[in-house]
């Protein structure tokens, strides 16, 4: 009778924790609609960083929250700022979280050939 006890204890705590998981990255590519252009973000293959990189936390808590949500980088027309979503995706200046130019900036830093796809303005991965 414990045995089955103790079975049932872990099962519903297991299940609990996987209740509390994060929730699968979009399989297909997020619309990142700013000032200038629409970027396509492919989420997938990203997925290969904690969330928490980008998704970093709000008021101490962990936030799965859009970027350009409401209260966060919300000002989708001005350049400057961390309001500012062009401002928190380009700036090369260290911010409080990673943005994408800084990983972008890193993973050319080991692999220079991929310089205009991941940091380069017109035809890149970002901008096509």
């Amino acid at each position: 009778m414990k045995k089955i006890l103790v079975l049932t204890c872990v099962m519903v705590f297991a299940m609990a924790m996987a209740a509390f998981a994060a929730p699968a990255a979009p399989d297909k590519p997020l619309e990142f609609k700013g000032s200038q252009k629409t970027v396509m973000f492919p989420h997938a293959v990203h997925a290969k960083v904690e969330c928490v990189t980008c998704h970093h936390q709000v008021d101490g808590k962990e936030s799965l929250a859009k970027c350009g949500s409401s209260g966060c980088h919300d000002d989708l027309t001005g350049k400057q700022g961390e309001k500012s979503l062009y401002y928190v995706v380009h700036t090369k200046k260290e911010l409080k979280h990673n943005n994408c130019i800084g990983c972008h900036s890193k993973v050319v830093e080991e692999k220079p050939d991929l310089k205009k796809d991941l940091t380069g303005c017109a035809k890149s991965k970002c901008h096509p």
